[in-house]
């Protein structure tokens, strides 16, 4: 009998730890960053409850480093949350698989498309460029598996 209680209460100690590690784990609620976090992810504010678990680490892991970025660098970041919480969710898909394939094209395609994106973001600038609500990102990044022309080198 004391044989069998010891190994409850061990099971029990070993079954709580592992619970009280996995709660830890658990990403904070908007409430519960601090006032640096909250300042560095202020464009998230309104989304922060419906981010996953993993979407809050990253984003706390990014407000982490916020403050060792160049200021180029942190308007960037925050220039970015700003348009991507206006997004539609729609938009929000397209933009995530078009990343996806991006991320699999060669390294001289991916330049071809930054040069495009680039060109693009000029001409928004200048008010000359006008997105649809479809199209989130640049032209060829929304055919990147059309194969280029033959007369356009690869």
């Amino acid at each position: 009998m004391a044989k069998a209680l010891a190994v409850l209460t061990l099971w029990l100690c070993i079954a709580l730890s592992a619970f009280a590690a996995t709660a830890d784990k658990r990403q904070p609620d908007w409430a519960q960053l601090t006032p640096e976090q909250q300042q560095v992810l202020a464009p998230l504010s309104g989304d922060w409850k419906k981010l996953s678990e993993r979407q809050r680490k990253k984003w706390l892991l990014l407000a982490k480093r916020y403050p060792t970025m160049k200021p180029e660098e942190q308007q960037r970041l925050q220039t970015q949350m700003q348009e991507w919480v206006k997004l539609t969710p729609k938009q929000r898909r397209v933009a995530r698989e078009n990343y996806k394939k991006l991320a699999k094209q060669p390294p001289e395609k991916r330049a071809v498309v930054k040069k495009e994106w680039q060109e693009y973001q000029k001409q928004k600038q200048a008010g000359v460029a006008k997105p649809t609500a479809e199209v989130v990102s640049p032209p060829a990044a929304t055919s990147i598996e059309d194969p280029a022309p033959a007369s356009q080198p690869r």
